[in-house]
């Protein structure tokens, strides 16, 4: 009973802390100093106090997109076009590993060369080895990876292996998903960023190294983690890049909850489970045209 009562009160304080987030903030920017304020923010993303406004914040979404169905509909919109843009614009970065690629194998092996210079009208824009270049491949997928994942999941992108989904029907479908959402899919992104925050930090900034369980550091300053190696090097982008792959994929878990809230309720527009089974929603909750914007 003690559990569940503290469990209570701290769900009722992720309310009021995200009530008095600006005063959180003007907090923050009048810390006497730069550390103070850096220590802050190094524990800030693991804090039982983030996680549970967090939580109030999607509990304020669910309870107001089921008063209206018109909000539902716009939050969807929001999130998913969100993860969306973000989505595209990664996808970019095939593009440019593939150039890299090619003109790595042509200096390489056809010029017999180590090393891509690029000097158009004298301006030294480009002048790595190739060793350099090649790892920095590796970090244009993890860009592909943790970027473009959300927006994939959205346009039902994803491999999807299940002995019972396809076969049921759609509404049952979206009871699935609900579920799946609220006990598999929500509750991995958290772990994935309780996880990776204090890594990244850690490879990021000079400080006492902080875990999971910490509840105080002492920042020094920026650190930026490298291999070390002629490789591409940037160890502490790698390890962020996991975070960002967390909150995107939180960001995408939301979306698809209210989704299914929005399809469960609106059982005879026949809202697809994945948008790209039509088209984006519109305002009225149907299938928009060919062309609509997102």
């Amino acid at each position: 009973m003690d559990i569940f009562g503290s469990l209570l009160f701290k769900i009722l304080m992720g309310f009021v802390n995200l009530l008095i987030m600006p005063w959180h903030i003007y907090q923050w920017l009048n810390l006497d100093t730069f550390k103070l304020k850096m220590n802050a923010i190094t524990l800030m993303g693991m804090s039982h106090q983030f996680f549970y406004a967090v939580l109030a914040l999607v509990c304020i979404l669910v309870l107001l997109g089921l008063y209206s169905r018109s909000f539902l509909r716009g939050v969807v919109g929001l999130l998913e076009g969100f993860n969306g843009r973000i989505g595209r614009i990664a996808a970019w970065f095939a593009l440019v590993m593939m150039i890299q690629q090619v003109m790595i194998i042509a200096v390489g092996q056809i010029f017999r060369g180590n090393e891509l210079t690029f000097s158009p009208l004298g301006l030294n824009l480009v002048e790595e080895e190739l060793q350099w270049l090649s790892g920095q491949l590796k970090f244009y997928n993890a860009i592909l990876i943790a970027m473009a994942s959300a927006y994939t999941f959205i346009e039902g992108g994803h491999v999807r292996v299940d002995l019972i989904y396809s076969a049921v029907k759609k509404r049952t479908k979206h009871w699935i998903d609900l579920f799946g959402t609220m006990f598999l899919f929500m509750p991995s992104t958290i772990l994935l960023w309780w996880f990776s925050w204090p890594i990244a930090m850690n490879s990021m900034f000079k400080q006492r190294p902080i875990n999971i369980f910490s509840e105080k550091t002492s920042w020094r300053g920026y650190r930026f983690e490298s291999s070390g190696t002629a490789e591409f090097s940037w160890v502490w982008a790698f390890k962020l890049l996991v975070v960002v792959f967390a909150g995107l994929m939180f960001v995408c878990a939301v979306a698809f909850l209210l989704r299914n809230i929005l399809a469960l309720l609106e059982k005879e527009k026949d809202i697809p489970t994945h948008y790209s089974t039509t088209e984006p929603l519109n305002s009225m909750g149907k299938a928009a045209p060919a062309g609509h914007p997102n």
